[in-house]
């Protein structure tokens, strides 16, 4: 039962993995402007450690988070801005009640779909792509209309994760972690398609999100 190849070990290494990377991720968000570059560097090396077993946690989290922070810091605050607009209104229509406002409303939820969708998506992608925010955001965009059912379950599944979390506290530990490790199974294999082919055996191929 105690040897470090069994299941069990293997499974407790995952799990222990994966809470560290939750642990970074909201110690490096509690700046907020930070919170996409640890939201770019906690995929990343979930990914890259967790899913492929290659580098260390922080290592890799540390690396992720410092290329990124000054590229991320515009675009988290132009998110959170959009957000803290989006919910007041919405709250604003929602205690407001009548035609008008009931078409206002689903207006509204439907532009908060689209910037959660490019929300979920533009982190993932700086993480694998060296592009500048206006082609990210495009990029993000074409990718969440294209994979359009994915893009659903994957929002569907963070908002039981929010309310996860808002019922038990404690839990952001953990879910946020194991969300994003289940999160990586649909991303990677929508970054691998949007990732150039290259030969088996080139240089190119034996780097870790080939294999």
């Amino acid at each position: 039962m105690f040897r470090s190849d069994n299941l069990f070990s293997r499974f407790m290494n995952v799990l222990f993995d994966i809470i560290c990377i939750d642990v970074l991720w909201l110690l490096f968000s509690i700046p907020v402007v930070t919170a996409g570059a640890a939201t770019t560097a906690a995929y990343y090396a979930m990914s890259k450690t967790v899913r492929y077993k290659t580098g260390y946690v922080f290592k890799e989290f540390w690396h992720s988070f410092k290329c990124n922070m000054k590229q991320t810091i515009p675009l988290t605050i132009i998110f959170w801005m959009v957000l803290a607009v989006l919910s007041v209104d919405i709250w604003y229509v929602w205690t407001n009640d009548n035609k008008v406002n009931s078409a206002i409303f689903m207006v509204l939820i439907l532009v908060l779909f689209l910037v959660l969708g490019i929300v979920i998506y533009i982190f993932p992608l700086l993480s694998r792509f060296e592009k500048n925010n206006m082609d990210l955001i495009k990029t993000a965009a074409f990718v969440m209309f294209k994979f359009l059912p994915i893009t659903i379950c994957i929002l569907t599944v963070a908002l039981l994760c929010c309310i996860g979390i808002y019922l038990m506290p404690w839990a952001l530990l953990v879910i946020p972690g194991i969300y994003m490790f289940f999160l990586s199974f649909p991303m990677e294999k929508i970054l691998r398609r949007l990732m150039p082919k290259v030969e088996e055996e080139s240089e190119e191929a034996k780097k870790w999100y080939y294999q």
